[in-house]
């Protein structure tokens, strides 16, 4: 009798734990769950020229329930204003820079919210070639977009160009576009492994989260600037003015009227003051008539310099900040932006003074014509 009951025993406990046991071997969130939590503890940071006048949207991601959040640190390094918005619809206009690794291209940033959802914290250093992986984030402006693909290696940062040296970097195959930048990668398992900092020719590159998970508990305490003015900008928000005016406006006429320019970057690798300095120590700018200001808002014209990721290809535009017509674009190669400044300083130049000779001989002829 004992040893039937027993028996009776044994079979019910495997009778009720064998349900149990596929339930857990069938526990793993689906895409959509991963989605969703990985959404709700995503935010977005918008960054501005001054004025609030908007100069991008890029991505961050919530690492601590106190409103410490992680993103690119070039989005937020040279910004005027910053703020940052919630899934939940708050948006926060006091920010506070509390560390970052220049390095990297990381910032960890502080808003005053609490109770914050995040992601558990994974290892970067534990994935396979294959893996799959998931992000959410501004791509191209469009709020919290969902997108998908896989873990391929893990590189040191001498192995990709222009990335810089002394750490590594997750290698992806997730699209990703400007405006990306800071957003999160997450596993299968929803478990934050790295953020996002650049992409590049067919492949996309991430932090691992396990070197920069200390920037949280950074001290610097620098306040950045108020975000309040910022908005979103429209879906048929334009940048180009009537095609009218477009089309009744020279770009000789334009450099004859201009008194002033602005140089901006939308690179941490290149600043503004390196090419103000060129520029501003070559005689023949002189002859240029414009005065290099801080303000973008006192400006006539813009010289907007770059250098794309993973390259050493530095370009530049010129344009005219109210009808932004381009007056000018070029590129030069070299190793950094300080050898960049003087071939690309003597390009924009000696440009810029034949279109403004061009515009000066032209004026005679046209009013003979009248």
């Amino acid at each position: 009798m004992l040893l039937g009951t027993m028996r009776l025993t044994a079979f019910l406990t495997l009778l009720v734990s064998t349900p149990l046991t596929l339930c857990a071997q069938t526990s793993s969130p689906t895409p959509e769950q991963i989605f969703a939590k990985t959404t709700e503890a995503t935010a977005l940071v918008l960054t501005g020229q001054g004025g609030g006048r908007l100069q991008g949207v890029a991505t961050a991601v919530v690492v601590r329930p106190n409103g410490v959040l992680l993103t690119a640190y070039h989005v937020v390094k040279d910004a005027q204003e910053v703020q940052v918005r919630l899934h939940n619809g708050e948006t926060y206009d006091r920010v506070e820079l509390i560390g970052f690794d220049e390095r990297r291209d990381v910032a960890a940033l502080h808003i005053t919210a609490s109770a914050l959802p995040v992601l558990p914290m994974g290892d970067g250093g534990s994935l396979k070639a294959g893996d799959a992986l998931y992000t959410v984030g501004s791509s191209g402006g469009l709020k919290w977009s969902a997108n998908q693909g896989i873990f391929s290696s893990m590189r040191s940062a001498e192995e990709v160009p222009g990335a810089g040296d002394g750490f590594r970097l997750l290698q992806t195959t997730i699209p990703v576009v400007p405006g990306a930048s800071g957003g999160p990668v997450v596993t299968a398992e929803g478990k934050l492994v790295g953020l996002f900092i650049a992409r590049g020719s067919g492949a996309t590159f991430a932090v691992p989260i396990e070197s920069i998970a200390g920037l949280a508990d950074g001290d610097t305490h620098r306040m950045l600037g108020n975000g309040s003015a910022l908005r979103m900008p429209e879906p048929d928000e334009s940048r180009s003015p009537a095609s009218a005016a477009v089309a009744s406006t020279k770009s000789g006429d334009i450099l004859l009227h201009a008194k002033t320019v602005v140089i901006t970057s939308k690179t941490a690798f290149f600043t503004p003051e390196t090419l103000e300095r060129t520029l501003t120590g070559d005689p023949d700018y002189k002859k240029l008539g414009l005065m290099i200001v801080k303000d973008r808002r006192v400006a006539d014209l813009v010289i907007e310099i770059d250098r794309p990721l993973f390259t050493y290809v530095h370009t530049y535009t010129v344009f005219d900040q109210k009808t932004t017509i381009v007056l000018l674009t070029g590129k030069v190669t070299a190793f950094d932006g300080t050898i960049a400044s003087g071939p690309m300083a003597k390009q924009i130049v000696k440009a810029l003074l034949k279109q403004k000779a061009d515009a000066v001989a032209a004026k005679p002829a046209a009013t003979g014509a009248n």
